[in-house]
């Protein structure tokens, strides 16, 4: 009968690289199977949107520039070959846009006929009496809004997430007296308010027009007009490290 030979200790060197090879395969497949679980869940569960113009700069939109380099800031930009434009993830589901709170980013059609959606932050909930203080332009309490408290009976300020100066700068004639919301309505506005097509001139949104509940920022993309299809498309995706609102 033969002996079985005596094996022979690994050297530490050896017994280091077995170690580190076991543990970075283990690594990569937990890595590989989260990052397939991201992929199916975002495409599954989230929808994708791209920011189309300048109303949520610079909250959204802020590294984007035109075909010509022109960085968007102050003005009404074409899309067409902008760069960087930002692609957000938004949650469509009934529970989550059910509990859309004020100050949340959601997606939005102003009209159920509407062919775009839109990207407006919300500054009143329904059933909310409201009104937003007309000053003239660049006065420190132009754009201030007021909620009515329905305890106290008082009017209430409410400070808003956005900076004084893009707040400041618009127009809010329309809205100087209280408003009452109906039951399924919802007052929103873009950040950069002068620059901003929303429930100033188009009226509230129906809570069937709300397409989602703006997640995260997770990329920046370039965007074309594709004359065939007769419609944008967003190329060069770039993903980045979600930026949660």
């Amino acid at each position: 009968m033969k002996e079985e030979k005596e094996k022979k200790p690994l050297t530490p060197f050896k017994a280091f690289m077995d170690k580190f090879l076991f543990s970075s395969y283990i690594v990569a497949l937990v890595l590989a199977l989260c990052f397939s679980a991201f992929v199916l869940f975002q495409k599954n569960y989230f929808e994708v949107f791209w920011v189309n113009g300048q109303s949520m700069w610079p909250t959204l939109n802020s590294e984007t520039k035109t075909a010509d380099g022109i960085p968007f800031n102050e003005n009404k930009l074409s899309m067409d070959g902008a760069t960087g434009v930002d692609l957000v993830i938004s949650d469509p589901h009934d529970n989550v846009i059910d509990k859309i709170k004020r100050f949340d980013i959601i997606v939005c059609k102003y009209r159920s006929s509407s062919e775009s959606d839109k990207i407006k932050r919300v500054i009143a909930l329904p059933g909310e009496t409201f009104y937003i203080e007309s000053a003239p332009v660049n006065t420190e309490s132009n754009g201030a809004l007021y909620v009515l408290n329905d305890k106290t009976g008082t009017f209430e300020y409410i400070e808003q997430p956005v900076k004084k100066e893009y707040i400041t700068r618009a127009d809010y004639p329309n809205y100087s007296t209280p408003t009452t919301l109906g039951e399924n309505e919802y007052f929103v506005m873009g950040d950069n308010r002068l620059y901003s097509g929303d429930s100033r001139t188009n009226g509230p949104v129906k809570r069937d027009n709300i397409q989602g509940k703006a997640i995260a920022l997770v990329a920046r993309c370039k965007v074309v007009y594709n004359i065939d299809a007769g419609e944008y498309e967003n190329i060069d995706i770039n993903y980045m490290w979600p930026r949660f609102f």
